[in-house]
């Protein structure tokens, strides 16, 4: 029982190892991680019903299995070839393409869930109104920017 559960534990580790691995290596998830993040903050100033949050959560966790799964196809596809293979290029493409449709539609469910001119002015005046919330807003843009575009893959996060 004992080594089940350290196996266990051993499996949680390499999984949150690869998600890590994402998360440093590929910008999109990056990009993916701080839409997410605002996405969640700004969703508590509307008024979504249980059905309507499920939706989201599962519309987010769609996109980032997705692109899980194009970075774990990319790295098996540089392992097996060295050189261009037409082969390889098809199945790097037909990874990165299941991204961008899950993508695309995660912008859909985003369009039909938030785009509400009330609600949307609703956010802004309360950044404006509120300072502090306003300022933090603010501050959060280049440092989403950093973690996007700036942050060094070399970076140890957790020990191999």
């Amino acid at each position: 029982m004992v080594k089940k559960v350290k196996n266990l534990a051993q499996s949680f580790r390499y999984a949150i190892r690869g998600i890590v691995h994402c998360v440093k290596n590929e910008r999109n998830m990056r990009i993916h991680i701080v839409v997410a993040a605002y996405v969640l903050i700004f969703s508590v100033f509307y008024n979504f019903s249980a059905t309507q949050y499920l939706i989201l959560l599962l519309t987010i966790g769609m996109v980032f299995f997705a692109e899980t799964v194009n970075t774990a196809i990319e790295a098996l596809v540089d392992l097996e070839t060295q050189s261009y293979d037409s082969l390889a290029r098809i199945a790097k493409d037909v990874a990165a393409g299941a991204v961008l449709i899950c993508a695309v539609f995660a912008v859909v469910v985003g369009i039909i869930l938030f785009f509400k001119p009330a609600v949307i002015a609703q956010i802004f005046s309360f950044l404006i109104h509120n300072i502090l919330y306003g300022v933090l807003f603010l501050l959060s843009l280049p440092a989403s920017a950093f973690f996007i575009f700036g942050l060094p893959s070399g970076i140890k996060f957790l020990k191999k």
